[in-house]
């Protein structure tokens, strides 16, 4: 149920941004830059993950490339704005005590309005950089192809 709950309020979320839709996963190209926020079922219990990845459009044969094959990834937990509320809403244990209604109002204000905020804008290697320094922690993959261009300073 919090898998599909997610689903239906990231597409609420992501469509009117011009993010179009592929299983679990919301995808566009904006400027330069190639963005995919991908929902994820664990293997071991109820509860799923938020995964982002972007990529330079040069890189995006097809109009689409999965999560994992971006060059930058990161989980929805290295997002500053996200609080320990709105992870913890990813998890199955949440669902009984919060009730469909609620567990989708607290969706979209927890996790998927914050994510938004955070990769709408993304438009530039620039931009990238300019996120990942200010609003995201270190866990974050970036890939040897563009890590020197993204660490460098300036």
């Amino acid at each position: 149920m919090v898998n599909s709950i997610l689903l239906e309020t990231l597409n609420e979320v992501f469509k009117p941004l011009g993010f179009r839709k592929k299983s679990a996963n919301w995808y566009r190209v904006s400027g330069d830059l190639y963005c995919v926020v991908s929902v994820q079922e664990s293997s071991w219990d109820e509860s799923c993950y938020v995964n982002i990845g972007f990529a330079p459009v040069v890189k995006v044969k097809t109009g689409w490339l999965p999560e994992l094959k971006c060059l930058v990834r990161f989980r929805v937990d290295a997002i500053t704005s996200i609080s320990r509320e709105g992870l913890d809403l990813l998890s199955g244990e949440v669902v009984e005590a919060r009730g469909e209604g609620g567990l989708r109002v607290d969706f979209v204000e927890r996790v998927a309005s914050p994510v938004a905020l955070a990769v709408n804008s993304i438009e530039s290697i620039q931009d990238l950089k300019s996120l990942l320094r200010t609003s995201v922690s270190d866990q974050v993959f970036i890939h040897r192809e563009i890590r020197d261009e993204l660490l460098a300073e300036g």
